[in-house]
C-alpha cells in the first residue's frame, strides 16, 4: 500500500468514525480502524459489532492495499498535524506496520490483517426512501433527550421510528420516552416507506449519527430491515442494528382531555425556571422538585432545600381557570422547555395528579409530555 492524502480530509474522516470504535473488547481489531486505498480514494471503517460506519475521501493511491492500524492514534496524529498538508502512508517491507510521513515528522504504527474485521450483513434491507439532512437532525434533536438509560426497560433504550397516520396524512414520528417525559415529532412520510415496520434506533447509534450529520448536507438516503437500519450521506455510511424488543403503546399516556390551558413567553418561563432550579436540586435526596401555583393570570415557581433555602420567581402568563398547584423535576421540565423553538409555549393541565401537555405554539408537528411529581 502507498497513497498520499490530505490531512484536513483524513481528520475530518477518522472524527467521524471515533465514536464508534470500541477501545476495550476481546477482539483487538475493534480498537483499529481499516484503511483500504484504490482507485484513488480512501476508504476508512470502523465498528462495535453493533455499529458499522465508513467513510471514502480522495487520495492519490500509487498501490492499492488494505490494513488496519489503532484508530485512536491514527487520530491524535493527524488532527495534530498542519491542516491542509500531505500525508505519505508506504506499508513497511515486513507487512506488520505502516511508515507515516508529513514534513519533517515521521511515524510507524504497527498494524493488523484485516482478515478477522467483522462484517455486518446488508442483504435484507429491503425498505429505501430519502429524507432531507435536516428533517433527520430534527427528528433526533427534537426526541433524543427523552431516551431512557434503564438497562431493565431496554426498550427504551432508543427513538421508536415508524410510520403513523395523523388527520387523514400519512407520516414519519419518531418518539421517545424514560416514563417520566415523551417526546414526540411528525413529518410527512417520505415516498418508499410506506412499508416500514417500526424500529427503535439504539441511543449510542442515534447520537453518533447526528454528530456525524452536522457535516452533511443534502439528502439521506435510509434502509432498513426489522433487525437493522442504514445511512447514507456524503460519502459515508453507517449501518447498525436495532433494539431486539417492543416499543410500549405511548398513545395511551398522551393526554385527551387537559382542558386548562396556560400561555406564556417562551424566553421568559426559561429564564424563571432556570433560576429557580439553582434551588431545586437537593444533595440530600437527589431531588429536583419545582412547585408551579397557577392562579389569576399568575405563574409562580418555587424551590426548597434544607441546605440551601428558598427560591420564588413570578410570571405574567395566559391562564383563566379555578387555582393549580402541581410539582415537576425541574430538570424534566427544562428538557422540554429548551426544544421549543417558537415565542410561546402552551401546557395543557388536566389536575394534580396528571400528566401535561407541552405543546410549541409555532409548531404543529412537535409536542411533549411529562409526568408530574409529588412535592
Amino acid at each position: 500500500m502507498k497513497l498520499k492524502v490530505n490531512s484536513s480530509d483524513l481528520a475530518k474522516a477518522l472524527s467521524h468514525l471515533q465514536g464508534v470504535v470500541e477501545l476495550r473488547h476481546t477482539l483487538p481489531i475493534l480498537s483499529n480502524v481499516i484503511i483500504k486505498a484504490e482507485d484513488n480514494s480512501l476508504r476508512l471503517s470502523s465498528t462495535n459489532l453493533d455499529i458499522f460506519c465508513s467513510e471514502k475521501i480522495t487520495a492519490n493511491v500509487e498501490i492499492n492495499g488494505e490494513i488496519s492500524v489503532p484508530a485512536i492514534t491514527l487520530h491524535e496524529i493527524v488532527k495534530k498535524l498542519p491542516q491542509g498538508s500531505d500525508i505519505d502512508f508506504n506499508m513497511d517491507e515486513s507487512g506488520n506496520s505502516i511508515n507515516i510521513k508529513s514534513g519533517r515528522s515521521r511515524f510507524n504504527l504497527s498494524t493488523l490483517p484485516t482478515d478477522d474485521f467483522p462484517d455486518i450483513s446488508q442483504d435484507d434491507l429491503s425498505v429505501k426512501f430519502i429524507m432531507n439532512v435536516e428533517d433527520l437532525k430534527t427528528m433526533i434533536d427534537k426526541t433524543k433527550f427523552a431516551i431512557s438509560n434503564e438497562e431493565s426497560r431496554y426498550y427504551l433504550n432508543g427513538i421508536f421510528f415508524h410510520s403513523a397516520h395523523k388527520n387523514g396524512i400519512d407520516i414519519l414520528r419518531s418518539v421517545a420516552t424514560d416514563g417520566h417525559r415523551l417526546a414526540q415529532y411528525d413529518m410527512p412520510l417520505p415516498q418508499g416507506a410506506e412499508k416500514m415496520s417500526g424500529i427503535i434506533i439504539p441511543k449510542k447509534t442515534t447520537l453518533e449519527l447526528r454528530r456525524i450529520l452536522d457535516d452533511a448536507n443534502g439528502d439521506v438516503q435510509v434502509e432498513l430491515s426489522s433487525s437493522k437500519v442504514k445511512f447514507v450521506f456524503s460519502e459515508i455510511e453507517l449501518v447498525s442494528k436495532v433494539i431486539d424488543g417492543t416499543f410500549p403503546d405511548y398513545t395511551k399516556v398522551i393526554p385527551q382531555n387537559n382542558d386548562k390551558k396556560l400561555k406564556t413567553n417562551i424566553v421568559d418561563l426559561k429564564g424563571a425556571i432556570e433560576r429557580v432550579s439553582a434551588i431545586a436540586v437537593s444533595e440530600e435526596t437527589k431531588s429536583r422538585g419545582l412547585k408551579l401555583i397557577i392562579e389569576n393570570n399568575k405563574l409562580q415557581l418555587l424551590a426548597n432545600s434544607a441546605s440551601k433555602g428558598s427560591a420564588v420567581e413570578e410570571l405574567d402568563v395566559q391562564f383563566s381557570h379555578e387555582k393549580l398547584e402541581i410539582g415537576f423535576n425541574s430538570r424534566y421540565l427544562l428538557d422540554i422547555i429548551s426544544e421549543i423553538d417558537g415565542n410561546d409555549v402552551t401546557l395543557n393541565f388536566s389536575d394534580p395528579a396528571a400528566p401535561v401537555l407541552i405543546i410549541d405554539d409555532a409548531e404543529d408537528n412537535l409536542f411533549f409530555v411529562l409526568m408530574p411529581m409529588r412535592i
